[in-house]
Formats: structure tokens, C-alpha cells, sequence
């Protein structure tokens, strides 16, 4: 459980205001930086942050541009690297934070996509990186008409509203998860042309350069994922060349195991105060996932230990 909980927002480059929101740990182990997915908004990785929390992290969280209490064009950005100058001035506001002590990053679906991008050309930036259910290559079927109206359509209109096709099926089995998700003021149905190009692009510049990344990370994936390909996160992982690195694949796991996500845990901090009800306890790891690993400098990252001696994040917090 975190002891405080501060939110606020900070100005972008180009004068987006982007909301922020900080769960504390007195004595951290370390400090986690949180990138949420394409279409929703931090207040849904609610569990996440409390297994973290509950861990001895202080937790970073942000609203990408477009997304949540954020502002900009909702769902929408005219060029990829606007996200990850936006990272980089979070990190920079996380790392004056820690004071020293170790940086991790956490990126889910799309929001592993930037984190991915991002550490190819800065790979130092943190200690680690886990991937969860990363948006490497789409696995959701989009009509081919539908592509090419997009493009067409893009030219002009850039950026248009087009519904997404995303269902709460596919983000969860969690029944009461899906209602709430459909429920959810903040969770987006719509992409534009120029994001979708824009995201695939960045998926194609990953991929290809994949032999560069370098960063320790974990990446996360399931064979039910309707959304970001599985296939795309295990080559990305064979052809990188950190020295520590991990994955665990679990095999009816979708794009979301466990999100945490209920109405009164999704209000802003200045509506409920961080009254996120009673915890839960972290989620227990999959016995049934098979796993592999390349252990480095740093160690192994389920409960090893990092190079400061601090506990990195596990795979059970991070799932």
C-alpha cells in the first residue's frame, strides 16, 4: 500500500498538459515508471500499483497525450516521437525523484511499444525495462478496406476518429471487468489514420532493430492475446541482445491477466483522495508458463537481486 499519493500535471514540449500521478513508498527499493496502453489511461493499472507498492516501490505514473485526464487530440498523435518526448520528460522528472536510487520501466501494450522505441536510442535511461503483452506487431484483424480508407482518408483528415474495433472480450475473461471497461468515462473506442500509421511505423523500426536493444528486461505475453501479437514479443526477444533478460509466456493468458480495474478505483485523486478500497493482494505466478531466461550483470529479474542490491521488480507484481 502506498503512503502518499500526489498527481498533477506537466507541460509537454509542445505545451500538452500530461497528468501524472505518484503512489510513495517511504523507503523505496527502487522507483517504477508506468506507460499505460493505446485507448485507455493509468487509472486502470490499479493492481499493478499496489503489488509494486506493496513490494517497497514508489510507482510513476502517466497519462500518454490523448489519453485520460491528458490533453491533445483524443487518441491521437501526428507523430510517434511526440510520445516519446513526452517519456523523456517523465523519466527526468522520475529520476530527480529517486534521488539516485534504481529506475525502472514498465510499459503495457502500446505503451511497451514507445517504451521499446525509446530505449533503442537511449538504453541507459533505466536499470530495466518489463514489456507486458507489448503491442510489437497488431494481431487484431482490421479489414483491409478499412486499412486503405484509413490511408486514404488520412491524407486529409489525419486526425479523423475511426472506431477501433477493440471489445472488453478481448482485454479480459474477467466478466465484471468487461463492464466496468465499457463503463469507463476514459477508455477510448477510436484510433486515427495518422496513429495507426504512425504506431505502425514504430512497430516496423523495433522490430527491424531489434539486434540493438540492449536494455535488461522482462517481457510478458499471452497465446490468447487477441490484440498484440505473442509471436511478435518471443522474436523480439530472441534477437535482442541484452545480457539479462526474461520472458514468461502463459498460455490462456489474453492482452490483460489481471487489470485491477473497478469504478471507484478509476476516479481521479482529486475526486476520491487515493481511496482505492482495500488491496489485494499481489497476484501469484503461473506455475503452468514456460519461461526463459538469459541471466546477466544484473541477475536473474524474478526476485534476483539488482546490481544496488534492491529486489527488481518480479514477474508476479508485473503480470
Amino acid at each position: 500500500m502506498a503512503d502518499r499519493t500526489d498527481e498533477g500535471f506537466f507541460s509537454a514540449r509542445d505545451g500538452v498538459r500530461l497528468f501524472w500521478r505518484i503512489e510513495r513508498s517511504s523507503a523505496p527499493a527502487g522507483h517504477v515508471a508506468l506507460v499505460h496502453g493505446y485507448a485507455e489511461h493509468l487509472g486502470r493499472h490499479a493492481e499493478v500499483t499496489r503489488a509494486l507498492a506493496g513490494a517497497g516501490y514508489t510507482v510513476h505514473l502517466l497519462d500518454c497525450r490523448g489519453h485520460g485526464q491528458s490533453g491533445g487530440k483524443r487518441a491521437h498523435v501526428d507523430r510517434f516521437e511526440e510520445y516519446l518526448s513526452d517519456l523523456e520528460i517523465f523519466l527526468d522528472r522520475v529520476k530527480e525523484q529517486a534521488a539516485g536510487a534504481p529506475i525502472f520501466l514498465l510499459g503495457h501494450s502500446h505503451g511497451a511499444l514507445i517504451a521499446a522505441r525509446y530505449l533503442l536510442d537511449r538504453p541507459d535511461a533505466v536499470r530495466g525495462v518489463v514489456f507486458s503483452s507489448p503491442y510489437f506487431r497488431r494481431k487484431l484483424y482490421v479489414p483491409p478496406l478499412k486499412i486503405l480508407a484509413g490511408k486514404l482518408v488520412g491524407r486529409l483528415l489525419p486526425s479523423l476518429p475511426m472506431s477501433n474495433a477493440l471489445k472488453p472480450e478481448q482485454l479480459t475473461r474477467d466478466v465484471e471487468i468487461q463492464k466496468a471497461t465499457r463503463a469507463d468515462p476514459l477508455y477510448q473506442q477510436i484510433a486515427t489514420p495518422r496513429w495507426f500509421n504512425e504506431s505502425n511505423a514504430a512497430q516496423e523500426t523495433v522490430m527491424r532493430r531489434a539486434t540493438e536493444f540492449v536494455t535488461p528486461f522482462l517481457l510478458l505475453s499471452g497465446a490468447a492475446d487477441p490484440i498484440a501479437d505473442p509471436a511478435a514479443g518471443r522474436d523480439f526477444f530472441e534477437h535482442a541482445t541484452s545480457k539479462d533478460k526474461q520472458q514468461k509466456h502463459e498460455e490462456q493468458k489474453r492482452h490483460h491477466k489481471r487489470q485491477g480495474d473497478r469504478p471507484h478505483e478509476r476516479q481521479g485523486h482529486h475526486e476520491k483522495h487515493g481511496n482505492h478500497g482495500q488491496p489485494k493482494p499481489p497476484p501469484k505466478p503461473c506455475k503452468e508458463e514456460p519461461e526463459t531466461s538469459a541471466k546477466g550483470e544484473y541477475g536473474r529479474w524474478d526476485g534476483g537481486k539488482d546490481a544496488t542490491g534492491g529486489k527488481c521488480p518480479s514477474a508476479k507484481a508485473a503480470d
